[in-house]
């Protein structure tokens, strides 16, 4: 089979990897890092190379680089490998190749991932030797690329906004993004900035997942019956309360707006409304009972109706957490210690990532919308009616507008950081920091608007790329909305889970259904005549184990295939009555002993089992 055509993309920087053959140590003193500095240096300079980032630990090496063509790129790494190969021989009395096989390579998309992957080269892939560049040094060998450029007016800036860029953790989903590209030869690149270059060269260019597909027998009901137990334990260890609330709603009862700014009312015959979020009804109430204003946690799960531009009635399912009372920051600090806490759970961590923005109070986000409003209105004349109606409502939406005209008028467009107060800025420093003392990695997107009524504080989940970038949770802070509903000023902050999405996700990132088999006991009657033994030993073992889950097989299938059966279900033990004879066969599923056994001492010896 030939090679794959490696990918190179002009005019963005290239990640490049070199591995030790066979995990071998490609530096053993001083003396071999000065001559592969030597090496990269004379290369440098002889194919034009602009060295970004480097990391040389004692079995891998990193360059982060741009180069003028595919062809000096490659003639570069040539001249590196063989030249450092032949040194490293002679010096140590070996021979043989010193390399694993080809280097690894991606290209890298400049605004999105520069910073990300510099910081993962210096920061993420060093050990304990002191061979890797950190922000421009050192300056002999390091080329500031324009992305860094762009972090000050001076190094003094640009370096002291880098090491803080670098104080917290990169999120797992974008470590696994950045090896991914790698080994794959694919780009490390945004959704949006991919699919326009696989337009331009007409092939795929994103990573993805090795192997056939796996076949899976899902069994959704339990699925979801799994998710759900798994958010009410969690959440009852923070101590959040559930409540429930009507699947409709009178009309006179929803009479302002709904908290979504998603869907529109679904109206029914006898002045009622389909339930569109489940904000609204926790603050209807509160204004009944205004106990429950300081100091409330709740939380409630069902089914939401949505209807986009006056279509088809779709349904979803949410989970959603809202916290009353508290005007601290704390309570954002604690809520996304939640989500955090249920997505390593689920054991999502590497498939999803956080991202959060500093809103402003209410004035501060509407005199932003209006510099917005100012800086688009000249001109309106070019702008389509979807673009017209952002103009008019929501013109924060125009800067993520992937038109080519709207993408240049957004790089100069006001900024939302300007109209922020100093008290503001504080509470998102304040925020930012907690994140990074507690570990939970977060990427502060300045992209990042409202779709509900948020303000201050605005944090969402959305799964990785490789997963259709879905969005898993969003939640944020609603002061102004509490406020205005209830009628006097409320500190109101919650979010929802998107369950959808993350069941989706589950099923696409799960390698084998597991966690589904809740399934301890099956007890199969091999005869019609033992089915009354099957049902009477089954209520004797529910009375003596109420912690296990036994089932009685009532099926009419062959015996091979409920045993079979069983084992899918993940039964540990099977016992099966023939009927004749008072005689039970034990089959321990972990031990793999079968046992013939008196159908009076089945109790007693589930129990040895147990405790063995």
């Amino acid at each position: 089979m030939p090679r794959k055509n490696r990918l190179f993309i002009d005019g963005i920087p290239h990640l490049v990897q070199l591995c030790g053959h066979n995990d071998e140590t490609i530096f053993k003193g001083e003396e071999d890092y000065q001559y592969f500095y030597q090496c990269v240096d004379t290369a440098m300079s002889i194919y034009a190379i602009k060295l970004h980032a480097y990391s040389l630990s004692s079995k891998k090496i990193f360059l982060f680089l741009s180069a003028p063509d595919k062809e000096c790129l490659g003639r570069f790494m040539q001249y590196i490998a063989k030249g450092y190969t032949h040194y490293f021989n002679h010096r140590h009395q070996r021979h043989g190749t010193l390399w694993d096989s080809r280097y690894n390579c991606c290209p890298v998309e400049p605004n999105a991932y520069f910073l990300l992957t510099k910081k993962y080269v210096e920061c993420h892939c060093v050990d304990e030797t002191p061979h890797h560049s950190f922000a421009d040094s050192p300056e002999v060998r390091i080329t500031p690329h324009e992305e860094y450029l762009r972090l000050g007016e001076n190094a003094a800036q640009r370096s002291g906004a880098y090491q803080r860029f670098c104080l917290g953790m990169i999120v797992p989903a974008v470590i696994t993004r950045i090896e991914s590209s790698l080994v794959q030869n694919c780009l490390l690149a945004t959704t949006p900035y991919s699919q326009s270059l696989e337009e331009k060269y007409q092939r795929n260019l994103r990573p993805r997942k090795s192997g056939r597909p796996r076949k899976h027998y899902q069994n959704p009901a339990a699925d979801w019956e799994w998710l759900e137990k798994k958010a009410e334990y969690l959440l009852q260890q923070y101590c959040y309360k559930e409540i429930r609330m009507p699947l409709l709603e009178r009309l006179e009862e929803n009479a302002t707006r709904s908290f979504s700014g998603e869907s529109d009312e679904l109206m029914l015959n006898h002045q009622a409304l389909f339930r569109g979020d489940g904000t609204m009804g926790c603050l209807r109430l509160l204004s009944q009972y205004q106990n429950l204003q300081i100091g409330t946690r709740l939380w409630y799960l069902g089914a939401m109706f949505r209807r986009q531009n006056q279509q088809n009635i779709s349904q979803f399912h949410q989970l959603g957490v809202e916290a009353f009372g508290y005007p601290d920051i704390g309570i954002e600090i604690e809520l996304i210690s939640l989500q955090y806490d249920f997505f390593k759970s689920l054991q999502l961590l590497p498939f999803v990532e956080l991202k959060i923005n500093a809103l402003g109070n209410v004035e501060e986000f509407t005199q932003f919308r209006r510099h917005l409003q100012q800086y688009y209105q000249p001109l309106a004349s070019l702008l389509n009616a979807r673009q017209l109606a952002c103009l008019e409502q929501h013109p924060e939406r125009l800067l993520s507008d992937k038109d080519n005209l709207m993408l240049r008028l957004a790089e100069k467009a006001p900024q939302l950081e300007a109209c922020l107060s100093l008290q503001s800025r504080q509470r998102f420093t304040h925020l930012c920091d907690s994140l990074t003392a507690l570990n939970i990695p977060f990427t502060h997107d300045k992209n990042l608007f409202p779709v509900n009524d948020y303000n201050d504080q605005l944090f969402e989940w959305y799964a990785d790329s490789l997963h259709h970038n879905k969005l898993l949770c969003r939640g944020g802070r609603y002061d102004n909305s509490a406020s205005r509903l209830i009628g006097h000023p409320v500190s109101a902050c919650g979010f929802a889970f998107m369950l959808e999405p993350i069941m989706q996700l589950l099923t696409a990132t799960k390698k084998s259904s597991d966690y589904a088999k809740h399934v301890d006991v099956v007890i199969i009657p091999s005869q019609e005549r033992a089915r009354d033994q099957a049902i009477l030993l089954g209520r004797r073992l529910r009375r003596n184990f109420p912690h296990l889950s036994i089932v009685n097989d009532c099926s009419t299938l062959r015996l091979s295939t409920r045993q079979k059966n069983a084992q899918r279900q993940g039964a540990r033990f099977i016992l099966l009555i023939d009927g004749s004879d008072n005689e039970v066969t034990f089959c321990d599923e972990e031990s793999h002993c079968w046992v013939q056994i008196p159908l009076h001492e089945a109790t007693a010896h589930l129990s040895m089992a147990l405790m063995m």
